[in-house]
């Protein structure tokens, strides 16, 4: 179990404490962050350049949608017969192709300095301006971490970081994992109060100071104890079929608890939604869209590719590729978040932190590109079955005005309810609105 960040990452009445110091209530919109981490390929997936060299192009063909005039990449059918329900924006450029600048860039809508992430990612920032819809609830969560290669909370510091639930949403013995706390380790009430004492006692050797006032001690473990939080957490409460649909292994089932969070009152939740294995070994449970060799088969499978390339050994994993797998869990989440009737209170964002090169390398795979790029955005008031901009005939760069990380923080907030001309970055010594950006045209209605 990992909640914020610091020491073991527990820090909850510091985090609860500021929490309430906002005294407001807040958007009543929350959103789904769906970052694709490691940057995935524009051509293989909303922006398909069937005109272009077979270099460029690569292997797959476009597949009509349900939208007449729009068509996505054939590997991803499911989403084809709901892009009645998104927008995609093709004309997404970034600044950096590097995966930490530019993970911070897109995760905050504010470019790092070279000392390191200031701002906030949007998440931390929303937990720490109104808290969360419901008590018992964090108002940020991160599956498994809220964007990798972040600082999350930036100059707000640990109490405003997401809670992060890691591991497998599906294994029965990761019960701690999920907050179903043993009778050995947390006997009653007190034993926690001790706990969370003797943690924060240490992180004030770090530096940080943990003045924990009995009301504050007493909600942190309410939350840890929260019948809500038990139950939002309990995949077995879904029908199977239902869970099915969303993808029975570890990826898909991250997106379900997504959209349990949010029914449960969680305002943000991030997900670090990437497939492990293939040419980047077992590792850890993150992820990566980062495709540099072999790009068709890592995509696709988890199952060794027809050829290797020297120095990359392939390790196998039981799930889907990347593709397949973001097009059941992404498809299964629109349609059941619109069957809830939650999809209008729901903004969902689908994005990595760049694009990749238009040319396929030597290795089969394309490599970091910041100069074009696309992602997708549904829900709320976000308009639906449009397409918004174009890349040039190879995509190598946007033909029509290009939208920058600033423009889709702008438009996050936007699409939450929030002005974010007029709402300020908490505790600076100058007002600082919380984005730099416009509204992507287009995409409200």
């Amino acid at each position: 179990m990992q909640i914020g960040a610091g020491l073991l990452g527990l820090n909850l009445p510091e985090a609860l404490r500021a929490a309430q110091t906002t005294g407001v209530s807040g958007p009543q919109v929350s959103c789904i962050f769906i970052f694709l981490a490691g940057g995935p390929s524009q051509y293989e997936t909303f922006d398909p350049k069937p005109h272009a060299p077979v270099e460029i192009r690569g292997l797959w063909s476009p597949i009509q949608t349900n939208v007449p005039g729009i068509s996505i990449c054939e590997k991803l059918p499911l989403l084809a017969q709901r892009m009645d329900k998104v927008a995609i924006i093709r004309s997404w450029q970034g600044k950096n192709g590097g995966h930490d600048s530019g993970s911070q860039h897109v995760a905050s809508g504010f470019l790092p300095p070279r000392t390191g992430q200031y701002f906030p990612n949007f998440g931390c920032l929303i937990s720490a301006l109104y808290g969360s819809h419901a008590q018992g609830m964090p108002a940020h969560l991160g599956l498994p971490v809220a964007v990798r290669y972040t600082n999350p909370p930036g100059y707000l510091g640990s109490a405003h970081n997401a809670f992060n639930i890691k591991g497998d949403p599906r294994a029965p013995e990761l019960e701690f994992n999920k907050l179903n706390l043993s009778p050995v380790r947390f006997e009653n009430r007190r034993s926690m109060l001790t706990q969370l004492e003797n943690l924060g006692q240490l992180t004030e050797l770090q530096g940080g100071q943990f003045q924990a006032h009995d009301k504050f001690t007493d909600e942190a473990i309410a939350l840890l104890t929260s019948g809500a939080m038990q139950r939002a957490l309990n995949l077995d409460e879904e029908p199977l079929a239902l869970r099915e649909r969303y993808g029975l292994n570890i990826y898909g089932q991250r997106v379900l608890l997504a959209r349990r969070m949010i029914e449960a009152g969680a305002r943000f939740v991030t997900i670090n939604h990437a497939v492990q294995g293939g040419l980047f070994g077992k590792g850890t449970t993150e992820g990566t869209w980062d495709n540099h060799q072999l790009i068709f088969d890592a995509m696709m499978s988890g199952s060794p590719p027809s050829r290797e390339i020297p120095g990359y050994p392939w390790a196998s994993y039981d799930s889907p590729g990347n593709l397949p797998q973001l097009d059941m869990s992404l498809s299964t989440l629109l349609d059941d978040l619109d069957e809830r009737g939650q999809l209008d209170n729901t903004l969902v964002v689908v994005m990595g932190e760049f694009g990749r090169t238009p040319r396929i390398n030597k290795d089969g795979g394309r490599d970091h590109y910041p100069n074009a790029g696309c992602l997708l955005m549904a829900g709320g008031r976000v308009n639906r079955g449009v397409v918004i901009g174009a890349t040039d005939r190879n995509g190598s760069v946007p033909a029509t005005r290009p939208w920058t990380p600033e423009d889709v923080a702008a438009s996050i907030y936007h699409g939450l309810g929030i002005d974010h001309h007029r709402t300020y970055f908490p505790r600076l010594p100058r007002p600082t609105p919380i984005a730099d950006g416009q509204v992507i045209d287009g995409l409200f209605s």
